[in-house]
């Protein structure tokens, strides 16, 4: 399979249009249509997005953006203030 070009222009590109970002979540299928992403990776991209990204050898940085801009990136809220006071008690 050849190197997901289309879809990380793709990403990087709802990363900087709202709009295409929304249709993104919207209407996948048209925006794949729209950059051109090959048939095969559509295919894959129409089951689990975190294995297809794993099978089409999307970069890692651009798989997290494309979860979240599909809406289906879920992290629990964290907190660097529980590290910061135990840094605080040691010094």
């Amino acid at each position: 399979m050849k190197p997901p070009v289309e879809l990380h222009r793709l990403i990087s590109a709802a990363l900087k249009n709202k709009e295409l970002a929304a249709q993104l979540r919207s209407s996948p299928d048209e925006v794949y249509a729209a950059y051109r992403v090959p048939r095969c990776q559509q295919a894959l991209l129409k089951g689990d997005l975190s294995e297809a990204m794993e099978q089409l050898g999307v970069h890692p940085n651009l798989r997290l953006k494309f979860l979240a801009l599909r809406g289906l990136l879920q992290l629990k809220p964290a907190s660097v203030a529980p590290f910061l006071d135990s840094l605080e008690e040691r010094h």
